[in-house]
């Protein structure tokens, strides 16, 4: 009994939303990176699409046809939200931090990775890094 009402009077900590949610917006940008990346050439976005070969309907003729690099851009979006989720959560599952702070910095981060799927917005920037690292 004395261990139920201690277990109930534990609190929360703020530290696994902040993971989570810190996780969410990695994920969404590694979409969008992967996305670009996978514009800029044919053999980038074969590069990017052999992540995605184990999901179904990512290759072949069917009814549907392909999805095509989608499928990679899903996977590696999948796995960095996973892998930076545990990763996060158990360096902050005991501490608390300060939410106020962090919910303007995701809406923020946010906006802007939304922003950057908007090609007009975006295009200028990923063609300079491109440039500068010498991609087509």
């Amino acid at each position: 009994m004395q261990q139920q009402s201690e277990s109930n009077t534990q609190a929360l900590r703020s530290g696994p939303v902040v993971a989570a949610s810190l996780a969410l917006l990695l994920a969404f940008l590694t979409l969008m990176v992967s996305h670009h990346i996978s514009r800029l050439s044919p053999g980038l976005d074969k590069l990017v699409h052999s992540y995605g070969y184990w999901i179904p309907g990512s290759q072949g003729k069917g009814p549907d046809g392909s999805i095509g690099s989608y499928t990679g851009k899903e996977t590696l979006a999948i796995g960095v939200w996973l892998l930076s989720w545990l990763a996060f959560h158990l360096m902050w599952r005991k501490q608390d931090l300060d939410l106020t702070i962090w919910t303007r910095i995701f809406v923020i981060s946010l906006a802007v990775i939304t922003l950057g799927f908007f090609h007009p917005l975006s295009d200028p920037l990923v063609l300079f890094i491109a440039g500068f690292f010498g991609l087509p």
